[in-house]
């Protein structure tokens, strides 16, 4: 651990401390269930980031509609 970032640590209250570990808990246990990426879905996030390079004039796809399309796809498979 970085030496500076742990003397900073030392001046948080307990509350805040006791806090800071469990977001740290929290979110590592966030990370540790994520599936991997697969190599394929990297290679279509790196098309799909290309594509918007190269249009960045395009219009995306809203929140709502991209939550629908994937129930719709959850509900079909």
């Amino acid at each position: 651990m970085n030496a500076r970032i742990y003397q900073e640590l030392q001046h948080l209250s307990a509350a805040e401390k006791r806090a800071l570990g469990e977001a740290l808990i929290v979110s590592a246990d966030s990370e540790a269930s994520a599936p991997p990426v697969t190599e394929a879905q990297r290679a279509e996030l790196r098309s799909r980031l290309a594509h918007h390079r190269a249009h960045p004039e395009e219009p995306g796809v809203g929140f709502s509609q991209l939550k629908a399309n994937l129930l719709s796809d959850a509900r079909k498979g």
